[in-house]
């Protein structure tokens, strides 16, 4: 089996620099990395869309905010019961994909719900005592999800082709093939 060199660079990317997101997780105590795989994840099965950074950024944004509301609703007697809280649900759902289609269509509903779940998932099994910490924690698990390990592994990726540049066939004159026979 031939593996391709892209393949190669791509893990040898992505797995250096989720090692280096490793380390400075456990350094600054986030306990979230979860949080950086998710985004990262979604990021890469995206297509790694540079150019939908930061709608990405804003979204994975509401999707917290979206978290919390969720949160505190369940929070109020009665809704956390199986109807009321579907229809919570439903109806939070239908203004995120209401919203997208009129006044934020800048913002990408994925993104939005991933990081809405992601919370969602963390808080209803996590005791949270500083909330604003939590949060801060929650968000800058997910930017360095995507910068750290995402934009690094590209970077790395980019440097490589730079140092160590495929020899392309084709890019031969016809002279240079003429003189090896």
């Amino acid at each position: 089996m031939k593996i391709s060199r892209k393949v190669w660079l791509d893990s040898i990317g992505v797995g250096l620099f989720t090692l280096v997101y490793s380390v400075v997780m456990g350094s600054f105590s986030l306990w979230m990395g979860s949080a950086a795989f998710v985004a990262v994840s979604y990021f890469f099965g995206a297509g790694f869309p540079k150019d939908k950074i930061w709608n990405i950024l804003v979204s994975f944004a509401l999707g917290i905010a979206w978290g919390l509301i969720a949160f505190r609703l369940l929070q109020v007697p009665g809704i956390d019961q199986l109807w009321p809280s579907a229809i919570m649900f439903g109806l939070l759902t239908f203004i995120v994909l209401f919203l997208q289609g009129t006044i934020m269509k800048f913002t990408i509903v994925p993104a939005w719900l991933i990081a809405w779940g992601t919370t969602m998932l963390i808080i209803t099994n996590v005791p949270i005592h500083h909330w604003a910490l939590f949060v801060g924690q929650l968000y800058g698990s997910m930017l360095l999800g995507i910068f750290l390990i995402g934009y690094a592994s590209d970077y790395f990726n980019q440097i490589m082709e730079r140092l160590l540049p495929t020899k392309d066939k084709s890019a031969e004159t016809p002279t240079d093939s003429a003189e090896e026979d």
